[in-house]
This record gives C-alpha cells, sequence and structure tokens, in this order.
C-alpha cells in the first residue's frame, strides 16, 4: 500500500462510509505500468480520520475529509493576531474525537506575549488537552512540538493566521508551505494553504497540513459528542433522565454544577452555544 499524497478530487472503486473520494493520508495499493501513470486499484479501510462540513447548495452541508489515518489532531490557535478562540479549539477537539484522533493543543505566537500570559489565556479556558507553547518567530517549543510529533501520523489544523505555515517551514525548512500576513481590515487571515499536503518527517512520521480556516461547521451532532469536549461536563454524576442535554431537565447535575460554581458559567455557555449550533444543522 502507498499513501495518496494527493487527491482530495481523486476516485476510486473503494467501499466507504461517508464517501468514495480519496483523503490525504489514505493508503492506496497502485498497479505499475511501464509506458503510462500507476493506477489506483485499491484503498485500504480508514483506521482514523478528521472531516468537516463545508455548506453545499441550497443550505445543504456536505461533510468532507480532509485526512486519513492520522493518529493526532495538533490543534493550532495563537496568543494574538489573532486572539485565542477557544471555541474553535473545542469544535476541532470535537471534530478530532468523532474520527478517532487523539487532540493536543500547540499555541504559537507566544512571542506576542509572554509564557505566563499564555498559560493563563488557556487556564482560564479550561482547555481539557495537552498544551504545546511554540513561537514560530522565535523558534521557542520548537523542540518540544517535534518531540510530540515524533513518529505518529498528525493532522495539523487551526484558524486561519494562527501561523500553521509558519510553524510547518521551522519544523520542515525545505517544505514549499506559504506564508501569509492578516487582513488589517478583518483581522481574520488570508489562506496560505489551499489543499492538505502529506509531509514525510525524519524520524519516520508524517505530518499533514490542512487549509486554515475562518469558521468550524460540525456538521450533525449528538449531545454526548458536545458534552464529550468539557471534562467537568463529561466526568459529572449522571442525571435523573438520560439522554439529558443538561439544559432545562430536572435532576440534572451539570445544571446544579453551574449553580455551585463548580462548572465555570463560561465553560457551560460554550457547551451551550455548541450544541445549539449543532442543532441548527
Amino acid at each position: 500500500m502507498r499513501e495518496a499524497v494527493l487527491g482530495p478530487r481523486l476516485r476510486a472503486d473503494a467501499d466507504r462510509s461517508r464517501s468514495n473520494t480519496l483523503a490525504v493520508g489514505d493508503e492506496v495499493a497502485l498497479e505499475e505500468a511501464d509506458d503510462s501513470a500507476p493506477r489506483i486499484v485499491g484503498v485500504g479501510p480508514r483506521r482514523a480520520h478528521l472531516e468537516r462540513a463545508a455548506a453545499g447548495g441550497r443550505g445543504r452541508v456536505l461533510m468532507q475529509v480532509i485526512a486519513a489515518n492520522a493518529d493526532q489532531a495538533m490543534i493550532v490557535a495563537s496568543l494574538a493576531d489573532p486572539p485565542f478562540r477557544p471555541g474553535l479549539v473545542d469544535r476541532w477537539t470535537l471534530l478530532a474525537r468523532r474520527g478517532g484522533l487523539e487532540p493536543t493543543l500547540c499555541v504559537n505566537k507566544v512571542d506576542l506575549g509572554t509564557l505566563d500570559e499564555a498559560r493563563a489565556v488557556v487556564e482560564e479556558a479550561r482547555i481539557p488537552l495537552p498544551v504545546i507553547f511554540v513561537s514560530a518567530e522565535s523558534g521557542y517549543g520548537l523542540d518540544s512540538l517535534g518531540a510530540a510529533l515524533a513518529g505518529r501520523s498528525t493532522v495539523m489544523v487551526g484558524h486561519s493566521g494562527v501561523g500553521k505555515s509558519s510553524l510547518l517551514r521551522r519544523l520542515l525548512p525545505d517544505a514549499d508551505a506559504a506564508t501569509g500576513v492578516l487582513s488589517e481590515r478583518t483581522r481574520k487571515g488570508r489562506h496560505t494553504t489551499t489543499s492538505s499536503r502529506l509531509y514525510p518527517l525524519e524520524d519516520g512520521g508524517v505530518l499533514i497540513d490542512t487549509p486554515g480556516v475562518r469558521s468550524v461547521i460540525l456538521g450533525p451532532t449528538h449531545a454526548s459528542e458536545v458534552a464529550a469536549v468539557f471534562h467537568e461536563i463529561a466526568d459529572a454524576p449522571p442525571c435523573r433522565f438520560r439522554p439529558c442535554t443538561h439544559r432545562t431537565e430536572p435532576g440534572c447535575t451539570v445544571l446544579q454544577a453551574v449553580a455551585r460554581g463548580e462548572i465555570a458559567d463560561p465553560v457551560y455557555q460554550r457547551y451551550r452555544k455548541l450544541l445549539e449550533e449543532a442543532e441548527t444543522r
């Protein structure tokens, strides 16, 4: 089997639970030919995948697999410029776990503040993920990031402008990733990666870089998937009625914990926002 490093638009006769469109990271069998390009003759099963919803015509939501067979999702955020957005981290965490990936948070641009400030931002947001603090500009934390990537298959995701392409160039100087600047008018990043790309790492692992996005659409989502993003909610004692959406149900232990201050109100409001967004799809 060989990995398809291109090919979101290629199609093959393959049994897919969601789609038979190839994605970066899919493992394919090729038939070599002396007088023509190799031909895909088989596609291996996906062990994991990362997919997000994209807006289709007439209000439809289409699910798009942006990476396959990765072990972990490296969610890149920035301390500033653009500002840290816990809600986007929540969305990527949900999508990663839904597809069987282990999420890790990478906070870039710590040079725009202090390390203590970066740690305080993550702590205040109650992000229940392993965290790596880095600066693509100064090189701080790149050893820690490299160690987290070593020997693993990782898909790198994040908001536009957080510096994914800059980090990639520091990790792989020979990679041809473009870098861009923030739009001064909107303070949102310009897309510098337009399609997913797979880069082999020296230690045998691989890194899949994906386009930066300005929003993340979840697609069909169950309340339990949303609750699992927030460990205070997921770890709460069982509610009186199951399933419980933790909004108005009597005997809801999550609502009781919020009232007692055991679950921070900003965390609960992020849960509500994520759940309500999922229910509108």
